[in-house]
């Protein structure tokens, strides 16, 4: 999980700097006029991104924090979820805007994780029972 939270990370940080400086790599500006400026909330998932790296790094290198840094890594994602929509809601699914195109982008990004790392969380549960269990004769 703290590879796929690197990862994961770094895409959504991918996603917010190219919304940001070249919007038009998302369509924007390509019915001949000019490019709108960026708001600067399209940077937000280089703020989701960023924490999502810096978990995945802090468990990769201390493994004591490998647990509160995937918790963490997990709230994160459930934010990024529930926060892309927002941009998707207010503008009625307008698809050629670009904040629709990123709020669903990191919507879909966050949930992916946030779905694998709710998955992880039972396994280890689970495997932690089955360790703490005595052999039934």
């Amino acid at each position: 999980m703290p590879t796929l939270s690197v990862m994961c990370g770094i895409v959504l940080s991918a996603l917010g700097l190219v919304a940001y400086l070249a919007p038009e790599a998302l369509g924007v500006g390509k019915d001949g006029g000019p490019p709108k400026p960026m708001s600067p909330t399209s940077l937000t998932p280089v703020v989701l991104g960023g924490l999502l790296f810096l978990a995945g790094l802090v468990s990769i290198l201390k493994d004591g924090m490998r647990k509160h840094m995937m918790h963490m890594a997990a709230a994160v994602s459930l934010l990024g979820s529930v926060g892309g929509l927002v941009p998707v809601i207010l503008r009625n699914f307008h698809f050629p805007e670009v904040a629709v195109k990123v709020g669903l982008t990191m919507c879909l990004v966050s949930a992916f994780f946030l779905a694998l790392a709710v998955n992880s969380f039972i396994q280890a549960r689970k495997a932690r029972a089955a360790a703490s269990t005595p052999p039934v004769a």
